[in-house]
């Protein structure tokens, strides 16, 4: 990467003032050359100041050099490819965004069944998070006076949640229940939180995520308690309220199969009228008892994918009063996965009374997709302003400082300023196109109920290997697609 010049801030002040030309080392008395010199000392000084302010736009990259080679490495399932390159070349993602890498590399190593390593690199990932939103002033400045991406990156909200929900998972995928639950219903308190910083007409629609309701439901009934039965089943309705009031009107999707029946399960663990209620809500739907899966083995799989959206450049040009044009830089999200593609989950019997097949669909059941979709549209607005107000700052400085141009040395330097202003303004509004973009585009779900016994698991017609299976016990597999 190019190094910027090292100016201190007395001296871009001076660059940028006429006051700083001097004319008492000029070798002659002849005030028309004196200010033919001057002209000259202004060119240079103008093209000098543009190459510095391009130099500092172009050394924060909108896009990490090396994250499309990653994502095109991990979408093509090379993993141990992706992440050597990623270790040896994780400086191609700029200081700005330690965050990326961070949430890149932990969720390569969780695609790759590397779950205890996952681990810790997920935990560094949510301390930056955290540090992110304390960053110092003058860092936030600098986006009003250059473009976004002179910030370092922070996160959309829903790139938060989902350091908790793959962080939940890598620690249930190792049977750690308790630390997965913590990162369950830290999610909660996280969106809480986020949405507290947003103005009362600038809420999100994402404000809760039934997905990791319903995954906290699982994983309390796992294990296995009264108590914690009770608390799956204040897990499972919040995340049926979620799905009803949020995740079918913003994104299209009802409640999963799978919940339905965990719900219908865990209502008639409770008894009385709640289990009438889910019974009437669901109509006739069948479900096992809790004691019926105490005396069978439940084993669930998650199903990554697709890939997320990606962020691509918009631009208007604007024509200003006075000679001056500039720019109007903004993201846009498009979809890279039209379309669901639901997985075939098969559980072969090897019991001696002979060979049996069961088999089952993956369910949608985390349009993460959708939800950057709808997460992006409710800030796009903001952006545009902010863009629009930045090019409106710069086009007022750039007057004023003209007409001291035009003041001070005549019309000639005055154009060239105006003309170099121009040049700048249309190479330094970059929008910020970063994203996580290693993520999946959705988490499908299916789930069996099997006899205690031996089972050869298969995914699409390939295998995931063989599994012993208890009474009582809850066993997790994960696959990515696409």
């Amino acid at each position: 990467m190019l190094k910027h010049p090292r100016l201190t801030a007395a001296e871009l002040r001076a660059a940028f003032s006429p006051e700083g030309l001097s004319l008492i080392d000029l070798p002659c008395k002849s005030s028309e050359l004196q200010n033919g010199v001057i002209e000259i000392q202004l060119r240079k000084r103008f093209c000098y100041l543009f190459f510095v302010a391009v130099l500092f736009s172009s050394c924060a990259a909108s896009s990490p050099l090396i994250q499309p080679q990653i994502n095109s490495l991990a979408a093509a399932g090379k993993l141990d490819y992706a992440l050597d390159v990623l270790k040896e070349n994780g400086e191609g993602y700029g200081k700005n965004n330690r965050l990326l890498y961070q949430m890149d590399y932990g969720l390569l190593l969780h695609l790759d069944g590397r779950y205890k390593e996952s681990i810790p690199v997920f935990e560094v990932a949510k301390r930056t998070w955290e540090q992110l939103y304390t960053t110092s002033l003058s860092k936030g400045a600098a986006t009003w006076i250059i473009n976004d991406n002179m910030a370092p990156y922070h996160g959309e909200d829903f790139e938060r949640v989902m350091i908790n929900i793959f962080q939940a998972l890598n620690f249930a995928m190792m049977s750690n229940l308790e630390e997965a639950l913590v990162e369950a219903r830290d999610v909660d308190g996280k969106l809480s939180a986020l949405n507290r910083l947003y103005k009362p007409d600038q809420k999100n629609v994402y404000r809760e995520d039934a997905f990791a309701r319903f995954l906290m439901g699982i994983l309390y009934e796992a294990q296995g308690t009264a108590g914690d039965l009770n608390d799956a089943f204040i897990s499972y309705a919040k995340a049926v309220e979620i799905y009803e009031e949020d995740y079918q009107a913003q994104y299209g999707l009802e409640i999963p199969r799978i919940l339905k029946e965990n719900m219908l399960t865990a209502a008639h663990f409770m008894g009385g009228d709640e289990y009438r209620r889910y019974k009437n809500k669901f109509g006739d739907g069948t479900h096992p008892t809790i004691e019926e899966k105490n005396n069978k083995g439940e084993i669930y799989l998650f199903q990554y994918d697709g890939l997320s959206p990606i962020k691509h450049q918009g631009f208007v040009p604007v024509p200003l009063p006075g000679g001056y044009i500039t720019k109007l830089a903004f993201p846009q999200l498009d979809e890279r996965t039209s379309e669901s593609n639901p997985g075939i989950f098969e559980a072969v019997s090897r019991q001696p009374g002979g060979r049996r097949v069961f088999t089952c669909e993956t369910q949608k059941a985390e349009p993460i997709g959708a939800i950057a979709m709808k997460n992006f549209g409710n800030r796009k607005g903001r952006v545009i302003a902010k863009a629009a107000l930045r090019s409106a700052g710069k086009y007022v400085l750039e007057r004023s400082q003209e007409v001291r141009v035009r003041q001070s040395y005549g019309q000639e330097p005055s154009r060239w300023f105006r003309y170099l202003s121009n040049l700048y303004n249309i190479a330094s509004e970059e929008p910020d196109l970063r994203s996580w973009q290693t993520l999946p585009s959705e988490i499908r779900l299916a789930r069996f109920l099997l006899d205690p016994g031996e089972y050869e698991l298969l995914f699409n017609g390939g295998t995931l290997g063989n599994v012993h299976v208890l009474a009582g016990e809850k066993k997790f597999f994960i696959v990515r697609t696409r």
